[in-house]
């Protein structure tokens, strides 16, 4: 059951980080014109999704 719980944690993360992917570059970075200020929010939030992704499949093989 635990298990379950950590996976429904790391799903959770992930829509989190999606949003927070859309949201914080037409908002806070609307101000930057600069291509590199949401370039390096999004690199930075797809590697985060990438290690999410890894936990939430980690244990699919057993």
């Amino acid at each position: 059951m635990r298990k379950d719980k950590a996976k429904v944690g790391w799903g959770v993360l992930i829509v989190l980080l999606i949003l927070s992917a859309y949201v914080i570059p037409y908002t806070f970075l609307s101000g930057v014109d600069a291509w590199y200020g949401s370039f390096l929010l999004w690199g930075i939030v797809g590697m985060l999704v990438i290690v999410a992704n890894i936990m939430v499949t980690k244990d699919w093989g057993k």
